[in-house]
């Protein structure tokens, strides 16, 4: 993650589907997240007007965050944005060379409000 203290917005994707389609179809405000299976995927672009890039991260039962990927959504069709979101729930990258450690600020919609990033 770039961003080490943005605050992001967690909704609740229902399908994979869904996930692939808001994240190769939309645009979305800079503390966007999204949760799926467990998975976290941050909107960790530098602006709106840029590639939608996110970081996926995955909480450890110990409370503890590790960050296993970076996907460029915004570079995707839906078709690849699918295939991303179902590589990643299926465990493929939970022991990536990339792996690392993180820290990030995670708020659910009733408690993040509007902040400076929201539209």
């Amino acid at each position: 993650m770039m961003h080490k203290r943005r605050r992001w917005m967690i909704t609740k994707a229902k399908t994979p589907e869904q996930l692939a389609r808001d994240l190769t179809e939309q645009t979305w405000t800079l503390c966007t997240g999204f949760e799926f299976e467990g998975y976290l995927f941050l909107n960790d672009s530098i602006s709106e007007d840029g590639a939608q890039e996110y970081a996926i991260v995955l909480p450890l039962p110990d409370g503890a965050y590790v960050q296993i990927e970076s996907i460029t959504f915004g570079w995707c069709t839906f078709e690849k944005g699918l295939a991303n979101v179902r590589h990643v729930i299926a465990g493929a990258a939970d022991r990536s060379e990339f792996r690392h450690a993180v820290d990030p600020r995670l708020d659910m919609p009733e408690v993040h409000g509007r902040c400076p990033l929201c539209a």
